[in-house]
């Protein structure tokens, strides 16, 4: 079914990306395009849908997302244009969340409440662990996912890029015992013997 599906996308030019159950469609194009990209992308979605129902698949609706991904002034263009299409302010693949302008906010919102709350548990766990157990667990419940899809940062806003180190900075306070506020990042903590 996939390798059918995969052929159908491609015969109908779109970009796609098949992982496990997800389906992730892709189509550029310029913002005065915009109308003839989504009807060609409307009738495309309809063939696939066709497909995957006579092959006694589903659609499931909840987890279906359109997001437009482009610069403010492209994206805001094509918002304030008349269209049917619901769009999403952002959307998760793969456990990463993109939003339309590519900033990443959600996302470091999402992995900084996440790393705090084991941060948190860590620091009243540390007083009975050495440093290399407090290093070992930090590293695999919490520095894994500030590594995890890390490339995507490339390029990241300034302010967004210190929101990820403050995360490692508390990081490497945890591993230490250190009170006081630490410049030094949890890859020169993670070096020490």
């Amino acid at each position: 079914m996939y390798t059918t599906l995969s052929t159908l996308i491609s015969s109908l030019s779109l970009y796609h990306h098949l992982y496990a159950e997800d389906t992730r469609l892709f189509l550029a194009f310029h913002p005065s395009d915009f109308q003839a990209s989504i009807t060609h992308f409307q009738n495309a979605l309809t063939q696939i849908i066709s497909l995957m129902t006579s092959n006694l698949f589903s659609r499931n609706s909840s987890k279906t997302d359109f997001l437009l991904i482009g610069l403010k002034r492209q994206v805001s263009k094509i918002h304030n244009s008349s269209t049917s299409v619901d769009t999403s302010q952002s959307s998760r693949n793969l456990g990463f969340i993109f939003d339309e302008h590519l900033s990443f906010s959600d996302q470091i919102s999402t992995l900084s409440k996440s790393c705090y709350h084991h941060i948190h548990a860590l620091r009243c766990i540390r007083p009975y662990l050495d440093l290399h157990t407090a290093k070992t667990i930090a590293t695999s419940i919490v520095h894994s996912k500030l590594d995890y899809c890390n490339y995507l940062y490339y390029g990241l806003l300034k302010y967004q890029m210190n929101r990820l180190q403050h995360i490692q900075n508390a990081l490497a306070r945890t591993c230490t015992g250190s009170k006081i506020p630490s410049h030094h990042s949890y890859s020169e903590i993670s070096s020490l013997p």
